[in-house]
C-alpha cells in the first residue's frame, strides 16, 4: 500500500541558484521510508531497530524531470517494489504540490539488504513474523 509524506523545501537544502541539491531527495526518500515502515507496522525506531534489524542501503537512483526551489511543497508517494527474504526495494515518485498540475519532479528507488549486528540475513528466517508484514504490504500494493 503506498504511503505519502509531505516536506517544504528549505533553502538550507538548496545550492547557490536556489535548486534543490540532488543528494537532498535521498535525504527525502529516507523519511518517506521511515513514514512507510511506521504504517505498515514495522516502524524503524520501536520495532526493527530494537531488534538490531537494519536495512543497509545497496543501490539508490533518482531521475529528476523538473527544478524544485524554496517553498516549494512536495509530496512523496512511496511504495514497496519489491521483496525477497534477503532484500527489499522501494519506488519513490516526488510531486510538486502545484495546484491542479501537481507534477512530477522527481523518482527514485533504494534497494536494500536486510542485516543484524552488521550481518546479510535471510529475515524470513531470523525474523519471520517481519518478514510476513513486509510480504503482507507488498501484496497489498498489487
Amino acid at each position: 500500500m503506498m504511503v505519502t509524506w509531505q516536506t517544504d523545501v528549505r533553502w538550507a537544502e538548496c545550492d547557490a541558484a536556489g535548486i534543490i541539491y540532488h543528494a537532498r531527495v535521498f535525504d527525502w526518500f529516507s523519511e518517506a521510508r521511515i513514514c512507510w515502515l511506521e504504517n505498515h507496522d514495522l516502524d524503524y525506531y520501536k520495532i526493527l531497530r530494537p531488534r538490531a534489524i537494519e536495512l543497509l542501503v545497496r543501490h539508490a537512483e533518482a531521475q529528476f524531470f523538473h527544478a524544485i526551489h524554496p517553498g516549494d511543497r512536495m509530496t512523496v508517494h512511496i511504495d514497496l517494489a519489491e521483496i525477497s527474504p534477503t532484500r527489499t526495494k522501494f519506488s519513490y515518485h516526488v510531486f510538486k504540490d502545484d495546484g491542479d498540475a501537481r507534477p512530477e519532479t522527481c523518482r527514485g528507488i533504494t534497494e536494500h539488504i536486510f542485516v543484524k549486528e552488521g550481518r546479510a540475513i535471510r529475515l524470513d528466517r531470523h525474523q519471520p513474523e517481519l518478514f510476513t508484514r513486509f510480504q503482507t504490504a507488498w501484496s497489498q500494493s498489487q
